[in-house]
Parts: C-alpha cells; structure tokens; sequence
C-alpha cells in the first residue's frame, strides 16, 4: 500500500533526519534532505544536466569529475551527524562520500531508489 502523503510531510521538509548505515565504516550516519538553495549549489557543479523523460536527472551523462564534487557537496551539506566540511568529506574512504551524497540526493527527491540501488 503506497503512504498517503500529508501537509506535516510536506513542511517537514529539510527538517527531516533519518540515519544511514555506511558500510565502508561500518557505522550510522544522520542525514537530512536538502533544501531549494543548497540543491541549486550542488547542480551548479554540474551545468547543464540532461532530464530523462521521468523529470529526473540523467546523471549517467554527467561527467564523473564533476559528478563526484556534486556528491561530496551534496554530503557536506546533508551529513548531520558528524557535521563535516567539503573539505573534510573528501579525505573520507573511497565510496563513503557518493554513497551517502546519493541517499541524500533521493531524500531530497532528485533521484530514485532504483540509481541508489546501482550505487549500492
């Protein structure tokens, strides 16, 4: 049965944490969805980015240098607990930083359960 969405949902919004487990560490994360501003930073990486006929972003067309900025960004911004820089996310294990950034980017609506699954 599909979750009936409601006006608290709605206005949660960036508000909203959930935890994340990150297997390169073998530990939890919080992360939070992204808000209008933030996601606007994080596809200015990117320029223009192709729209697939869904409405989401064909990010298989994105170049993967600045496709893995985009993501570290995304995590800088969403990561909660622990609270790291752009700076500070890019020293983490390799994988760590575009896992999480692609979990962040589906709380946020940006991308579907099915490209974080390729991810996984």
């Amino acid at each position: 049965m599909v979750k009936r969405l409601t006006k608290e949902s709605i206005l949660e919004g960036a508000n909203r944490r959930e935890p994340l487990y990150v297997r390169e560490y073998d530990a939890e994360v919080v992360i939070r969805p992204l808000t209008d501003g933030e996601l606007s930073k994080v596809f200015a990486i990117l320029g223009n980015i192709p729209i697939k006929e869904d409405g989401t972003p064909d990010t298989s067309k994105i170049e993967v240098s600045k496709n893995l900025d985009a993501l570290r960004l995304a995590t800088s911004f969403g990561l909660v607990e622990p609270k790291l820089t752009f700076e500070e996310v890019a020293t983490m294990k390799f994988g760590a930083p575009e896992y999480i950034g692609m979990k962040i980017l589906e709380l946020s609506g940006v991308t579907g359960p099915e490209q974080a699954k390729k991810k996984d």
